[in-house]
Formats: C-alpha cells, sequence, structure tokens
C-alpha cells in the first residue's frame, strides 16, 4: 500500500474551504454577449449619420464570390456610369429578373407583391 502524498512548498496551493467555488446561490449565470449589427455605423468606425438625413434603402448582406472577369466588368462599368458595386449590381439584378419574367422562367408579380394581394383578398 502506497503511504499518502504530502504537499511541498512547490505544488500549487488548493483552495480553502471550497472559497473559489461558485455554488447554489452565489453562481451567476455567464453574460450573453449583445447581439452585433453587422452594419451599424458605429461598429464600422463611420460618425452617426448627421441629423435630418433620411435612411437609405433597407439591405441585407449577401456574400457571393464572383468571377474576376465579372469583377473586372463591374469595376469597367462603374468607371464609366459614376455608380458605385452596390448599385452596379442592383441594377443587374433587377435588369436580370425582368429578363426572367419576358422570358416566362419568372412569374410576373414578384412573390411579395402576390403574398400582399392575397392577404388584402382575404381580408
Amino acid at each position: 500500500m502506497t503511504p499518502p502524498r504530502t504537499r511541498t512548498a512547490t505544488d500549487t496551493p488548493l483552495p480553502d474551504d471550497d472559497e473559489d467555488i461558485k455554488v447554489g446561490d452565489d453562481a451567476k449565470p455567464a453574460k450573453k454577449r449583445a447581439a452585433v449589427t453587422p452594419n451599424s455605423r458605429k461598429q464600422l468606425g463611420r460618425p452617426e449619420r448627421r441629423r435630418g438625413r433620411k435612411p437609405g434603402p433597407t439591405r441585407v448582406m449577401m456574400n457571393v464570390r464572383v468571377l474576376l472577369e465579372t469583377d473586372d466588368l463591374v469595376t469597367e462599368i462603374g468607371e464609366e456610369t459614376g455608380m458605385g458595386p452596390q448599385d452596379v449590381t442592383d441594377v443587374a439584378i433587377a435588369h436580370y429578373a425582368a429578363y426572367l419574367r419576358r422570358t416566362g422562367k419568372l412569374p410576373k408579380v414578384p412573390k411579395k407583391q402576390a403574398d400582399q394581394e392575397e392577404q388584402t383578398e382575404a381580408s
């Protein structure tokens, strides 16, 4: 039988009477991190919007990767028209959706508008 080990000065100290252990009423739940707004001006390091300035259209984040040739086209279009990449992309998607509607590959009425019309008819 092995004798019990005795503590030496080089051993790490043990907590006395469980004072470092939180149990019961003293235990605090872990704090949750606040929700982060990905497009907040403050988080992006930008100044607050000037007073009286209207907010722009509501946008959502969309991560896509494009081919190098497409990126070059967006740059070329932006330089010719003076539009930014966001505006070039918005116009291109709207133009493509109009083409798909003309060819019958997309419904004539956008889904959101159709849903709103159904709700007003049901009321």
